[in-house]
């Protein structure tokens, strides 16, 4: 018998734990990895902040240099087709998984110094620009429209940058940055230090707009923020998720332990109990426990079950042969004292009487004992592997008992059961309705009930009283005791019935009673 139980099975339990043991690693480079791109766009957003507000003051200078009004100046950073539009944010571009370009090494050509308001407006703004990168440690230069440096926090003045990818680009008009390599000669700053100690620059190019044009880039360029180190300065809150973490792998190692000890604990103790001889308790359910220990727990059950069936079967079965034999040992054992006792005043006919009682009792113990041996043999039986053909079973046994009809009415052409149980099961029936048909016709009906063999015995005799039917399969129940029955005949039938998984029934009235046999035509 399988018995199936649902939920996860444990080869899939510690396959996901394994798997979860081999990706943790993978997940944590894939997490640093985000972290750093993050890192990088954050790296990014204080730079785009940084140029607005440098691009905002220069501008303002420059238009101050040009004789004009500020407050009357165009939106500092409108773009054409974008005039009524309230706000334009300016988004992160960069992204590491394109990898850093490597280190600027191309010479810039150096444009001659030519008085301009650019120019002017840029040495009003540089001074600030170098107290500004004592605090944020970001490089900012001021590039004028064709790319030429007017102000710096380095010694980049007059430098042309229009051939670099982002200034390039923000020359056309649009917000521009890339990542590129650091190379320091410098040692690595302790964690602890403000200094970053990235391996990436970021560096960006915003264009400033008036009326329409692109009139300067705003270059700026910081060393990334480094995951090391942001995770040093974050290492409290760092240290509190990673105990968390541990508690919760904790518990749940902790949870999973107890899915699959508690129901094996348990599982044990009651098959202890068992071995002892004693009676287990119900085993405890768990919706959450792996299928094979619910799977086990559930065998277990049946076969305690089982176990206890047979236990109780055994228990009655000694008592009934105890019972039936007690009579007849009783008697042979009397008559064998009184043949020894008292042979020589006994008659011929008196010694022969005795022998025949001697003979009639052990005949009854030989059928009783035989009838107990078949059923023990059906009830005990292995699975069939053998099928029987239907038809020619019949007609076998119509010719061994000519006194009853067989009619068959298109029964399944085969069936998977022993043929000696199928032949004990039915010649049980006729022969019980030929001993209480009162001498009339007996007919056996064989036919298909849907997927099962229907076999119908039916007799013409007086029925069966209502005392008796309460009795009728009890085993050593017979109301021929005198003629030699047993009382394992309907037993026997009714052990064949429920070993091919089909049923027996009965139907009966002062007209005549039909025994109604249903087997499973499987095979």
């Amino acid at each position: 018998m399988k018995v199936r139980g649902r939920g996860l099975g444990i080869h899939l339990l510690l396959l996901g734990a394994n798997a979860f043991v081999l990706l943790v690693p993978l997940l944590a480079v894939l997490g640093l990895r985000i972290y750093e791109n993050h890192l990088v766009r954050q790296t990014e957003r204080q730079l785009i902040a940084q140029s607005i507000a440098v691009g905002e003051m220069w501008r303002e200078l420059w238009l101050i240099e040009r004789g004009i009004d500020p407050q009357f100046g165009s939106p500092p950073f409108r773009q054409p087709g974008k005039e009524t539009e309230p706000f334009i944010p300016i988004e992160p571009v960069s992204n590491l998984q394109r990898g850093p370009l490597p280190p600027q090494t191309d010479p810039l050509r150096v444009a001659p110094e030519v008085d301009t308001p650019e120019l002017r407006a840029g040495k009003r703004l540089e001074p600030m620009l170098q107290r500004m990168q004592v605090y944020n440690l970001s490089a900012v230069r001021v590039l004028d429209a064709q790319g030429c440096v007017v102000a710096t926090t380095r010694g980049e003045g007059g430098l042309c940058m229009d051939n670099l990818p982002e200034v390039a680009g923000a020359l056309f008009g649009r917000y521009s940055a890339v990542v590129r390599e650091r190379i320091s000669d410098e040692p690595l700053p302790p964690l602890s230090e403000v200094r970053s100690r990235g391996a990436v620059r970021l560096f960006t190019a915003l264009p400033i707009f008036s009326e329409g044009k692109v009139v300067a880039v705003i270059r700026g360029s910081r060393t990334s923020l480094d995951a090391r180190t942001s995770l040093w300065h974050n290492r409290r809150g760092l240290l509190l998720a990673l105990s968390a973490t541990l508690l919760a792998a904790f518990l749940v190692s902790f949870v999973s332990a107890a899915l699959i000890v508690r129901p094996l604990r348990a599982i044990t103790r009651a098959a202890q109990t068992i071995a002892q001889g004693g009676s287990a308790p119900p085993l405890p359910g768990s919706a959450w426990a792996p299928s094979e220990i619910r799977s086990l727990g559930t065998a277990l059950e049946v076969m305690t079950r089982k176990l206890r069936e047979r236990a109780d079967y055994s228990a009655e079965l000694a008592a009934n042969v105890s019972h039936e034999l007690k009579t007849p040992i009783t008697a042979i054992r009397g008559a064998a004292e009184l043949l020894r006792d008292q042979w020589e005043g006994m008659t011929d006919e008196q010694r022969r009487q005795f022998a025949d009682n001697i003979d009639a009792d052990a005949a009854r113990m030989q059928r009783l004992v035989l009838r107990l041996l078949q059923l023990a043999q059906i009830e005990n039986a292995p699975e069939p592997t053998e099928s029987v053909a239907t038809a020619d079973f019949f007609s076998a046994l119509a010719s061994r008992y000519p006194s009853a009809k067989f009619e068959l009415h298109s029964p399944p052409p085969r069936l998977l059961i022993s043929v000696e149980h199928l032949r004990s099961a039915v010649v049980n029936l006729v022969e019980n309705a030929l001993r209480h048909g009162e001498g009339k016709p007996v007919t056996v009906r064989v036919s298909a009930d849907r997927d099962r063999l229907r076999i119908e015995v039916t007799d013409q005799g007086s029925g069966i009283s209502p005392a008796n039917q309460a009795r009728l399969f009890q085993r050593f129940f017979t109301t021929s005791r005198d003629s030699g029955g047993t009382g394992l005949g309907l037993a026997i039938v009714r052990a064949v019935a429920e070993r091919s998984g089909g049923e027996v029934s009965y139907t009966t009235s002062p007209s005549g009673t039909t025994f109604t046999l249903l087997l499973s035509s499987r095979g």
